[in-house]
């Protein structure tokens, strides 16, 4: 694997932290770590990177729930991403007229709404601890 300087990069150098991402225009915070990072595609394939060194993320499991404002003819229809595909790196917008459709980043990216960064940090982390407890079977609030 090539790392951003173009010389060879061994498993033990190949992290996160070796590596630059970009996600446009999105406030990042990080509860719990990270989800695995994948890209639909090999970067290196494409040819079409906007910089070197940059990687096109597959966040499917983080932008599902996220709302979408797309303008079909003379009018703007509010949607919400309800399903993503890791293999083809399509994700599933369901709009609020009933319609769907599938977008790649570059579409999802250029209707995404912004993230609500007004909610409180810790309101945030005490709903993900929340749904965690929920998911593995403990009580919330036991200590």
């Amino acid at each position: 694997m090539k790392n951003s300087t173009g010389g060879e990069e061994s498993d033990s150098e190949s992290s996160l932290s070796a590596k630059i991402f970009e996600l446009v225009g999105e406030p990042a915070i990080v509860i719990n770590g990270v989800p695995d990072l994948a890209t639909p595609n090999d970067a290196e394939s494409q040819g079409n990177d906007k910089s070197p060194g940059i990687e096109t993320l597959y966040l499917g499991e983080w932008l599902e729930g996220r709302e979408v404002k797309k303008k079909f003819g003379e009018h703007y229809y509010l949607g919400t991403v309800t399903k993503s595909d890791r293999e083809t790196g399509w994700y599933r917008v369901l709009y609020e007229d009933g319609d769907s459709e599938d977008l790649d980043w570059n579409e999802l990216e250029e209707v995404l709404l912004p993230l609500d960064i007004t909610v409180p940090l810790k309101s945030l982390a005490l709903k993900i601890i929340k749904k965690t407890q929920k998911m593995s079977g403990t009580a919330v609030g036991s200590s």
